[in-house]
C-alpha cells in the first residue's frame, strides 16, 4: 500500500453489537448454569460467534489509494484495482455497508470479464465519501 492511501475505519456500531452479543452470551451461560437447555446451549455457540464476527468486522479497515482499494481484516487482506470495478452501493438493513461488485483477474493480469464477484467492505466511518470515490474511479461504461 502507498504512503498517500487514505486510510477509513470501522464504525463503533460494532463494538455495541460486540456488548450485546456478549451479554447475551453471558445470560445464556447463566440460564444453562440454572437449568441445562439444548435451545438455550445452541442460542450461545449463536452469541458467541455473533461477538467474534462483529469484533472481526470492527478491527477491519479500508484503504484507497491511486490505484484500488484494500481492505484488511484481522485474518486476511483483500485487493481490488479501480479496473476492476463495476459497480459500488450500499446494502444491509441494519448496518448499512458498501458492497463492491468487481471483475477477477485472470493470471496474465487481465481482467476476466465473463465472471463477476462482490466483496462487502464493513461499515465505516465517512462511507458516503468512500462511497463518492469509488464512484469517481469507477472505470466508465462507455
Amino acid at each position: 500500500m502507498q504512503s498517500g492511501a487514505v486510510h477509513y475505519r470501522s464504525t463503533s456500531i460494532y463494538l455495541l453489537m460486540v456488548g450485546a452479543s456478549a451479554l447475551a452470551a453471558l445470560l445464556c451461560a447463566w440460564s444453562l448454569w440454572v437449568q441445562f437447555d439444548w435451545i438455550t446451549l445452541i442460542f450461545l455457540f449463536g452469541c458467541l460467534y455473533a461477538a467474534w464476527s462483529f469484533g472481526l468486522q470492527w478491527r477491519s479497515t479500508v484503504a484507497l489509494d491511486a490505484q484500488g482499494i484494500t481492505v484488511r481484516a484481522p485474518f486476511q487482506s483483500q485487493r481490488v484495482e479501480f479496473r476492476q470495478l463495476d459497480d459500488a452501493g450500499e446494502a444491509g438493513r441494519l448496518v448499512r455497508r458498501i458492497v463492491l461488485t468487481y471483475h477477477p483477474l485472470h493470471n496474465n493480469g487481465l481482467l476476466n470479464l465473463d465472471e463477476l464477484r462482490s466483496v462487502t467492505l464493513p461499515a465505516v466511518d465517512r462511507q458516503v465519501e468512500l462511497l463518492a470515490l469509488l464512484d469517481s474511479k469507477r472505470p466508465s461504461r462507455g
